[in-house]
């Protein structure tokens, strides 16, 4: 056997475990940080259904619905940054989330994707980049952090965090909203 041939088999097998690494990866990526459907269990579809009933909350100006998916005590906190550069930190406490959508207002949209859902026996943590619509116009991106429990077989929103970006946003994978 020449040193050539031992290169060559070298290679091979370095080209055998790049392809079983990458393979895993993309596995993991899959299992991990898709956000599709069908790769989430029915406990990550049934956290991912509360929060799509938030955002359908928002948009049809529904007390009565965000009430029955988030806890009263629960607590809800934005970052944004001001004009000026200085860190803004907003806190509302549930009564002021129910009054924020009462009565008319302007149309909301909220959208998210690729989301990452964590659970953990009866708490899970909803991760995931959103742009944000006020009457059919753009306002802001940025990441939702929405803390959830479980209790008599429902998931309930406790703690609802996310930042406020009115610049750098990248352009949303859904596409243009539809209004």
């Amino acid at each position: 056997m020449t040193s050539g041939s031992i290169f060559i088999h070298w290679k091979s097998c370095q080209a055998v475990w790049l392809r079983r690494i990458l393979a895993f990866a993309a596995g993991v990526s899959i299992v991990t940080g898709s956000g599709s459907a069908a790769a989430q269990s029915a406990e990550e579809q049934a956290v991912q259904n509360t929060v799509n009933k938030f955002f359908q909350a928002l948009a049809e100006r529904d007390r009565a619905l965000l009430a029955s998916i988030t806890l009263p005590g629960s607590l809800n906190i934005s970052t944004s940054v001001s004009n000026r550069g200085a860190a803004e930190i907003r806190i509302q406490n549930y009564k002021q989330l129910l009054d924020n959508l009462g009565g008319e207002g302007p149309a909301l949209l909220e959208r998210v994707w690729n989301p990452t859902i964590l659970i953990r026996r009866d708490i899970a943590t909803f991760w995931a980049p959103y742009d944000f619509h006020v009457n059919g116009v753009f306002s802001h991106c940025g990441i939702d952090s929405f803390q959830l429990i479980k209790r008599q077989e429902k998931w309930f929103l406790t703690n609802l965090s996310w930042t406020v970006e009115r610049e750098n946003c990248e352009d949303s994978p859904l596409g243009p909203p539809a209004f």
